[in-house]
């Protein structure tokens, strides 16, 4: 019910907002709305009390259906409402006067719409009872589960491939000595392979030697006890013994104890296979004895934090197959063995990686192309659109896929199926994925925590749960870019379809009718749009997203007819890779929107004083190949503004402050007044010249800054020797293109000022300038400093004084031409982890190579100083987090 409970949730928090921000409008409706309020509360309340479950049940079906239709309706009827109410706003006093009639008309009939939709809701909120459907669901999910357990064998691989390194790595987990009871765990992907590599470390000769007792237990996702239990005892007794003590027979407490008292004595060990909750794994742990003679655990779960608390072992993360690896599985599934056509090697290769390395897409690609003829022509006609066909033609796929998104919390699964918008393959930005999680009311705050923030531990649940996987960090740790496996992204999109919460289109003229809340245009969309003859949709989300990248299709000016006309409603609006070569006036018209992304052609210069009217917007990119003349002073308006990334300049001085913006990034020609923006906590400005000391010296003022970017585009800017220049609150700091050369009347120079920022964690130096080419760090300085990033320096030395970055853990050199010993001070780092030297001088990469002997960080030289060490340049790449070119 993922898309129902996200609908109710966000309308709990809207509707409040709406009698406070139209209440002379909803003169006489106050009562109605809050009325529709308190009875969307009785079904949120309906909502909670399943979550967790899995809706078998048909009746439980129709349910959610109505559920999330009834709360699309009374979202749609109070955003359509408010549209006239701002048109009506826009005119002048006497047409207001003129259409008062109407306007008394209008709200006559939202009344009675909203009494129509709270008579539904009591209908949807007494039918569970009247149907019984608690009692059925159960019967309908144990059978479901049963199911599809025995149709797991269907696309499960005995004779494994690419596992060999992996199993061998676990067997000498499992049979090292520890004397007390070990818990070992397989943490990956559904459909990874996680049972069957613990199937091929079960029978492995080296276990059967080691242990005198051996079992193994199924959990499933419904986790009932007595089953399990059963399942071990069945297992690991000789079936005489099963016999004697009649199992089937056994209560719980029964079999706990049977289990308990048979492993005693004995050095076993015992898989548990497919473990979901934290609850089940404590709930049956107690069942194993801890005799001290070496016995183990092996569990499989897709979910981190279970295996993080079932021991303190660090979780065996199992890794996606290699090109070659999935090459093998593959043509082993096709040809059985047998020999198979040569020319057919580098298409099946293509079709292999399409699979991205998950070995179940692998082996049921391979079940539907062992069946085909196997030609040149019809293998051609897989190339991509590999997961599409799995998904089409392999129903137990989509079924093992499901069991991750069931057991998502409800706040996690819309933010899960929101995936489905973005390209197969698509290397997704974070913080763009979030500020929309954040505009479609996804995040819900609690204890006024940072918005941001909670969309981070939302990411982080969804990557725990191996839904969604990294590409890279940023240096603080934070998840910076990451993607979706195929096979999850056309399960988001099958779900979504169903539920109407998402469609995904590649053609502008067929737009189906199935009046789903979010539009995701994929691929290089034809020209002239505004042609399409569709009708307008309650659509809350268009984005437009050129997969390849071509940048063909311009949004003319004519094609924001089509905006205006079919999406009045919209809360997101995204453009990536299309260029606008206008913004109308009429923008002013879209006052949903709380997400806007655009991206500027050239003849676009100015922006329309009008976007000021977007009096809901949140977050604003304004992207372009050239710098925008500047946004209008109107801007003052956005006053729930939050996120502001532009591609141009802000004014002056603005008549009134943004109190609520968090994030700015913005070019600035000689100063701005940083007083306008008292609450940003990340701050990025690029500076031109000429520029005053006044344009810096207001930083101190910002008391919430923690972020602070500083770049110089005509030439490298002179920093003041103030030592109060930035706040102290500051935990990052980049530096691009900055003088920091050191003036002869000053006491210290701006490094030694940086040194004593006390909550300084992450240091960037890029293109900066230094006195004789000299790094120089004087004792006592950076307390906190753990990153520390020098790019393009020309320094031919560093210096480090005594007891400067005591807390140093990661340090990257790249491209340093001319440095080539560090400081010596770095032999007595404890707190150092981990070192990169990324296309720099090869006498630092050997001087630091002989210091790793020494010290013990982690070193990574790129190009390898050694032609002929073990390692490829893609690894090297991966490894240090680098594009490929």
């Amino acid at each position: 019910m993922a898309d129902s409970n996200s609908a109710v949730s966000f309308l709990l928090q809207y509707l409040p907002e709406v009698l406070a921000q139209e209440a002379n409008f909803l003169v006489g409706m106050e009562n109605e709305v809050s009325s529709l309020h308190r009875e969307l509360s009785l079904i949120n309340v309906f909502l909670n009390n399943t979550e967790g479950k899995q809706t078998q049940h048909e009746i439980m079906k129709e349910i959610d259906k109505q559920i999330r239709e009834v709360a699309y309706e009374a979202e749609d009827i109070i955003d359509t409402f408010i549209l006239k109410v701002a048109e009506h706003r826009r005119k002048s006093v006497m047409e207001r006067i003129f259409r008062s009639p109407s306007h008394a008309m209008m709200l006559r009939n939202v009344g009675k719409k909203i009494v129509v939709i709270k008579d539904k809701i009591n209908e949807i909120y007494n039918s569970k009872e009247r149907y019984g459907i608690e009692r059925a669901e159960a019967s309908v999910v144990a059978a479901a589960e049963e199911a599809l357990h025995r149709r797991r064998r269907e696309v499960e691989e005995d004779d494994v491939v690419g596992f060999e390194h992996d199993s061998t790595t676990l067997v000498k987990r499992l049979t090292i000595w520890n004397s007390q009871l070990d818990v070992v765990s397989i943490i990956g992907m559904g459909g990874l392979g996680k049972t069957t590599l613990a199937r091929k470390v079960f029978n492995n000769i080296m276990i059967k030697t080691h242990f005198n007792c051996c079992g193994w237990g199924y959990v499933s996702q419904n986790f009932r006890i007595r089953e399990l239990l059963h399942e071990i005892l069945k297992s690991v007794m000789p079936k005489s013994d099963q016999l004697t003590r009649k199992l089937g027979d056994m209560s719980e407490d029964e079999l706990k104890k049977e289990l308990f008292e048979y492993l005693k004595g004995k050095r076993y060990l015992v898989v548990i296979d497919d473990i979901w909750r934290i609850e089940d794994w404590n709930e049956v742990k107690v069942c194993f004895p801890n005799e001290l003679n070496g016995s183990k655990i092996l569990i499989t779960s897709r979910i981190k934090q279970v295996a993080l608390h079932a021991s303190l072992n660090t979780p065996y993360f199992l890794d996606f197959l290699n090109k070659d690896e999935s090459w093998k599985l593959f043509r082993k599934r096709v040809f059985r063995g047998g020999n198979y056509p040569p020319e057919l090697e580098t298409l099946g290769r293509q079709i292999a990686k399409n699979c991205y390395g998950l070995p179940l897409s692998i082996v049921a690609l391979a079940g539907i192309l062992e069946n085909k003829e196997r030609t040149f022509h019809i293998w051609s006609r897989f190339v991509g659109r590999v997961n599409w066909t799995i998904s089409q033609n392999t129903p137990i796929c989509k079924e093992i896929m499901l069991l991750s998104y069931t057991d998502l919390p409800q706040l996690l699964q819309p933010c899960f199926l929101y995936f489905g918008v973005y390209p197969e393959g698509f290397e997704i930005p974070v913080r763009q994925l979030i500020h929309m999680w954040m505009a479609e009311g996804f995040i819900q705050n609690s204890n006024n925590r940072n918005m941001e923030y909670l969309a981070e531990d939302y990411l982080e649940e969804l990557i725990d749960r191996n839904l969604i996987q990294v590409c890279s960090r940023r240096t603080d740790g934070g998840v910076k870019t990451c993607r979706i496996h195929g096979l999850l992204r056309y399960l988001c999109i099958s779900e979504s379809t169903k539920k109407k919460f998402l469609e995904v289109r590649t053609d502008f003229n067929c737009l189906s009718t199935n009046k789903s809340r979010r539009l995701s245009i994929q691929g290089s969309t034809p020209g002239y749009i505004s042609s399409n003859p569709s009708d307008p949709t309650c659509a809350r989300s268009l984005l437009f997203l050129d997969r390849d990248h071509t940048g063909k299709f311009k949004f003319k000016t004519e094609d924001w007819d089509w905006v205006h006309k079919n999406f009045k409603l919209l809360r997101v609006l995204h453009f990536e890779h299309l260029e606008l070569h206008s913004i109308p006036e009429r923008i002013q018209t879209l006052i949903h929107l709380r997400y806007l992304k655009i991206q500027l052609s050239e003849d676009v210069k100015v922006i329309p004083d009008s976007i000021g009217n977007l009096r809901n917007l949140e977050t604003l990119y304004i992207k372009a190949n050239h710098e925008v003349e500047c946004l209008p002073n109107g801007i003052c308006k956005l006053q729930r503004l939050r996120t502001l990334y532009l591609s141009g300049r802000l004014p002056y001085h603005l008549d009134k402050s943004l109190l609520n913006l968090q994030i700015l990034s913005t070019a600035i020609h000689r100063y701005l007044l940083m007083d306008n923006f008292p609450n940003v906590r990340k701050l990025r400005i690029r500076f031109r010249f000429p520029i005053t000391v006044y344009g810096l010296a207001s930083f101190h003022h910002l008391h919430n800054l923690q972020v602070l970017g500083i770049e110089s585009i005509d030439d490298c800017l002179m920093l003041p020797n103030d030592p109060h220049l930035f706040p102290s609150t500051i935990t990052k700091l980049t530096l691009r293109s900055v003088d920091l050369t050191k003036d002869d009347s000053a006491n210290d120079d701006i490094i030694t000022a940086l040194g004593k920022l006390p909550h300084l964690r992450i240091l960037k130096l890029e293109y900066c300038k230094f006195f004789q080419d000299h790094l120089l760090i004087i004792a006592d300085l950076f307390p906190q400093l753990q990153v520390l990033k020098l790019k393009y320096l020309k320094i031919t030395k560093w210096e480090l004084g005594k007891c400067s970055m005591p807390a140093l853990r990661h340090l990257v050199f790249e491209d340093l031409e001319y440095l080539t010993v560090p400081p010596p001070e770095l032999q007595s780092s404890t707190a150092l982890r981990n070192v990169k030297v990324l296309r720099s001088n090869r006498k630092l990469g050997k001087t630091l190579q002989i210091l790793q002997k020494k010290v013990g960080f982690e070193l990574l030289v790129y190009p390898p100083l050694d032609d002929h060490l073990n390692v490829t340049s893609h690894d090297i790449i991966r490894r240090a987090g680098m594009p490929e070119k």
